[in-house]
């Protein structure tokens, strides 16, 4: 009896021993519906990355189920779970049901938080991941070992890790937000939430309570069109998706076979976004980046229609075009109220864009958007829509895809020189003539007539432009410039120039043609040099085209028209040397039977 006694004792010994260093060497990292983790105990993940407990944060004496990093940076904590119910003691207890994984308040004998399940798991298990996700599967399901009824990775805090989303799953109805602290020592969600806004083309938007704090500006490819924090890495790569399913931003791993890789975005207590890495070398963590918000990232420092600067004074400077909307406020250093168009827009007549490059592009709540449009057909879409304010590609990798059009004021315009994006912002005919010929610079003058200087000009998407002025002492007036555009506007035909647009505002009296480079006949029959060029099968060709649009306006175009005005000065010549019959100011329309006219005015040829 003593012998078997003692065998007993002995063998139960040998198995206890063999129970602890075992569970020392092999962590576990999964809770089963007959285990809890009370106050004191934790699971590790399988390589010791994370582990999950209670914990108290800073000098509270409050107790929360945490997860924190174990192998690096131990006890650095990266979620919480009962943030908004603490425990007052340590009397709380993890437990995992058919429906739910729990806290159990041992001492009030009450849940004080439930993840519960979108459906009842017939044998739920926990897995602590070395991503630092806390997960729940059916055990039963061998072949799926991805499918989560439930996961912490849904439920962010104030630290964003590796593989998180951050965005809105439609599907499901969870929506993934980045929300802070209320102090170092109170995990309970504090005054900024950090999202992504779905309203128009998504974008990244900081909260503090019910206001927009900052912005991102939009996604343009591999990064945010004003984010800082996406600066080029060789440790992880930031992506953003827009799908049916699922709108969401994430990072993750370059190297995807790496396991040393630590990194997370920390939204802090008073709305600073922080990129920590892990320094092993160093044994601590570097700031990669400290995103401390200046007077240009306060959301509407400046006003609609303005651009902020962080390294001029003043801050703000409204758009070419558009001026204070309270002069006395913007004088006085309060720009919120921003500007208004300097000129009125008048839609359909000669409006243009001004192009900005290198800026974060405004707030995105009142746009529209296409991700197989170009750049081309994005601008002949916001001109035909009288309440677009400007566009832009969506995004600028490969030479620029896609279309984003702004309705409204546009809002929240920084100035960049890294990671700026370029934006065409609609302006009136004369602004953006204006825009296009340097401001009627002298060395874009190429040529004068008895209607005004004609200048060179460049469109922002490249085309060039011969601009008309009227000049205060024109020979040709109002009158002239009015039948210029209403009969060329009627008329195509290749011997004859085209009438692109035309501007009246304030005065202003401006036609704008197709560029000629190798402008009118004259200079080629009267220069010395010149005429060297055209030999005789050139000129016979310039007279035959010209014939050709002569017949045209004579007999075949819908309006007889008689010129009245044509001479060599008045022929234009092309790249090719194409002929075009050019200025009309002083051309006649007939009826289709008539066959004579009364004019007051005897002019021309």
């Amino acid at each position: 009896m003593d012998c078997t006694c003692t065998t007993l004792v002995l063998y139960s010994t040998i198995w206890s021993l063999f129970f602890f260093f075992s569970t020392d060497s092999s962590p576990v990292d999964l809770l089963r519906v007959n285990q809890t983790i009370r106050d004191g105990d934790t699971i590790v993940s399988a390589n010791h990355e994370f582990e999950l407990g209670f914990f108290s944060p800073g000098s509270s004496t409050k107790r929360y189920l945490g997860m924190w990093f174990k192998k690096k940076s131990p006890g650095t904590t990266v979620w919480v779970a009962n943030r908004d119910a603490p425990l007052n003691d340590t009397s709380g207890i993890l437990m995992i049901g058919n429906r739910a994984v729990s806290i159990f308040d041992n001492a009030t004998s009450t849940i004080i938080w439930s993840s519960n399940f979108s459906i009842f798991v017939r044998n739920p298990v926990a897995q602590l991941l070395d991503t630092g996700n806390l997960v729940v599967r059916d055990i039963e399901e061998e072949g799926d070992s991805e499918h989560f009824v439930w996961q912490s990775f849904d439920y962010i805090g104030d630290t964003i890790l590796l593989g998180m989303k951050l965005g809105v799953d439609f599907v499901r109805g969870v929506e993934w937000e980045h929300v802070s602290w209320r102090s170092a020592d109170d995990p309970s969600p504090g005054s900024f939430v950090h999202r992504v806004d779905i309203h128009g083309y998504p974008q990244l938007l900081l909260w503090k309570n019910s206001e927009v704090h900052a912005r991102s500006g939009p996604w343009v490819g591999k990064r945010f069109s004003g984010d800082p924090l996406v600066k080029t890495s060789t440790i992880y790569i930031n992506e953003f998706f827009i799908e049916q399913k699922e709108i969401y931003y994430k990072s993750r791993v370059l190297n995807q076979s790496s396991t040393t890789v630590a990194t997370r975005l920390i939204l802090t207590p008073n709305g600073n976004l922080q990129r920590l890495v892990w320094n092993d070398h160093k044994q601590e963590w570097t700031n990669y980046v400290n995103a401390v918000l200046g007077d240009c990232d306060n959301y509407g420092f400046c006003g609609p229609f303005s651009t902020c600067d962080i390294s001029v004074a003043p801050r703000c400077a409204c758009l070419r075009g558009f001026s204070p909307n309270r002069l006395e406020k913007w004088e006085a250093g309060d720009w919120t109220d921003g500007c208004v168009h300097t000129a009125p827009l008048d839609c359909g007549h000669g409006e243009g864009f001004t192009k900005y490059s290198g800026v974060k592009l405004p707030d995105t709540r009142e746009s529209w958007y296409s991700l197989s449009m170009n750049l081309e057909e994005c601008r002949s879409k916001c001109l035909k829509n009288c309440s677009c304010t400007a566009y832009s590609n969506t995004n600028v990798e490969g030479g620029g895809s896609g279309c984003l059009l702004w309705f409204g004021g546009l809002m929240d315009i920084t100035g960049f020189t890294e990671y700026g994006q370029d934006i065409y912002v609609r302006v009136p005919a004369s602004l953006s003539v204006a825009n296009a010929t340097g401001n009627f610079f002298r060395d874009n003058k190429i040529g004068e007539g008895g209607f005004g200087p004609v200048y060179k000009g460049s469109l922002e998407n490249g085309q060039l432009i011969a601009v008309k002025r009227l000049s205060e002492n024109s020979k040709q007036g109002l009158d002239e410039f009015k039948n210029e555009v209403s009969l060329i506007a009627k008329l195509q035909h290749r011997n004859l120039v085209s009438l692109l647009g035309y501007c009246t505002e304030e005065g202003e009296r401006i036609l704008i043609y197709e560029f000629m480079p190798n402008k009118s006949l004259d200079s080629f029959i009267f220069d010395k040099e010149k005429s060297k060029l055209a030999d005789w099968r050139k000129l016979y060709d310039i007279i035959n085209g010209v014939a050709r649009g002569l017949l045209y306006l004579h007999q075949d175009s819908k309006l007889r028209i008689i010129h009245r005005d044509l001479k060599a000065s008045n022929v234009l010549l092309d790249d090719e040397m194409n002929p075009k019959i050019s200025d009309f100011g002083m051309a006649r329309s007939f009826g289709g039977s008539q066959t004579e006219a009364n004019t007051t005015r005897v002019v021309g040829t």
